[in-house]
C-alpha cells in the first residue's frame, strides 16, 4: 500500500495487454460491400502487405447500398486510409468519387482496387478480370478461342468479359436476369472489340456448346445450396470457374467435379489477384505516375 495523507493508494495495475501487429502509426486499408462477412481479402491482403515489411492492415467495412452516397466519400476522408478493395455491390458506385479511373475501369465501368496517391487523389482500377482469368490459365487453359459463357454482368463480371475479350477468346455468351445490365455490358464491349463474337442472354444457361463457364454472379455466396445453373451434370469437358469464393467449395463447383470437369475456384482467383493490387497500393504513395505503371496494362485495347 502505498502512502497518502487522504487516500488508501493501492498499487498501480497490470499493464493492458498488446499485440504487436498494429498501432497508431499503422496504415489503413479496407474491403468495402454489402454484406462483407464472406470476403477473404483481410486475411490474403494483410498478409501480403506484412509479407512486404508494411505496417499496415486491411479491415472490412460493411455500406449498406442506401447508405452508400452518404457515408463513401466521407470514408476517403480518412487521413490513415491508403487504399480499398470493392467487392459486391459497389464497383460500379466508385467511379464518381475518383480523381483517375484505369483503363479496364473506364472500358467496364466499375472499379476493384481504389489506391491513394500521395500527391493525386483518389485512383481505382478493376483487377478481377486479370485475377480471374489468371487463374484460369495458371491451371493450363488459355482462353484464346474459346467459347465461354459468363454468368453475371455486374462489376465483377464486366471486368472478366473485357479480359476474356482481350486474350482473344473466340466466342462469348453472357448471361445476366437483367436484360438491360447485360444489353450494356454487351454494347460496351463491343465497342472496345467490334470483330468479337459476343452476345447477351436471359434466362438459363446453355451448356452444351462452351468451352468456359465462369460464374461472376453473387449466386452460391450467400446460399451455398444454390447454383447458377439448373443442371445437375456439366459436359466433362467444360472448364468451371466460380468467382464466389466463400464458401469455397460452392455448388457449381461441386457439381462440376461431381461431372468430371476441370474446375477454378474463387481463391485461386482473390491469389491472382494479391501481388497487382498491393503493387498499385503501395505504388501510389510515389503519385499517380508511379500508380499508373503498377496498373495491369497502361493502354485500353484497341
Amino acid at each position: 500500500m502505498l502512502s497518502h495523507p487522504r487516500f488508501n493508494v493501492s498499487s498501480p495495475p497490470a499493464r493492458a495487454g498488446e499485440v504487436d501487429f498494429i498501432s497508431g502509426r499503422t496504415r489503413l486499408y479496407g474491403i468495402v460491400g454489402h454484406p462483407i462477412a464472406q470476403a477473404r481479402s483481410p486475411q490474403a491482403l494483410t498478409h501480403e502487405l506484412r509479407r512486404r515489411g508494411e505496417d499496415a492492415v486491411l479491415v472490412p467495412i460493411d455500406i449498406r447500398p442506401e447508405d452508400f452516397d452518404e457515408v463513401f466519400p466521407r470514408l476517403l476522408r480518412l487521413d490513415n486510409l491508403d487504399g480499398l478493395v470493392i467487392t459486391v455491390p459497389h464497383k460500379p458506385n466508385v467511379l464518381p468519387w475518383l480523381d483517375h479511373v484505369g483503363p479496364t475501369a473506364r472500358l467496364c465501368g466499375a472499379a476493384s482496387v481504389l489506391a491513394r496517391a500521395r500527391p493525386g487523389g483518389w485512383m481505382g482500377e478493376a483487377h478481377d478480370g486479370m485475377g480471374c482469368i489468371d487463374a484460369i490459365e495458371r491451371r493450363g487453359v488459355p482462353v484464346a478461342g474459346l467459347s465461354a459463357q459468363l454468368m453475371g454482368a455486374g462489376g465483377a463480371g464486366a471486368a472478366i468479359a473485357f479480359e476474356l475479350a482481350r486474350r482473344g477468346v473466340g466466342r462469348l455468351r453472357i448471361v445476366d436476369p437483367d436484360r438491360r445490365k447485360a444489353e450494356r455490358l454487351l454494347e460496351a464491349l463491343l465497342g472496345g472489340f467490334p470483330a468479337l463474337a459476343a452476345r447477351a442472354v436471359v434466362g438459363s444457361p446453355a451448356l452444351d456448346d462452351i468451352d468456359l463457364l465462369i460464374n461472376a454472379s453473387p449466386v452460391g455466396m450467400l446460399d451455398p445450396q444454390a447454383a447458377p445453373i439448373a443442371d445437375i451434370r456439366i459436359p466433362a469437358r467444360v472448364v468451371v470457374m466460380d468467382a464466389v469464393m466463400d464458401p469455397e467449395r460452392t455448388r457449381l463447383i461441386s457439381i462440376a467435379e461431381d461431372s468430371g470437369c476441370v474446375t477454378v475456384r474463387g481463391r485461386e482467383m482473390l491469389d491472382a489477384q494479391i501481388a497487382s493490387a498491393c503493387d498499385f497500393l503501395l505504388a501510389a504513395r510515389g503519385g499517380v505516375a508511379a500508380a499508373i505503371a503498377a496498373w495491369p496494362r497502361e493502354e485500353a485495347p484497341v
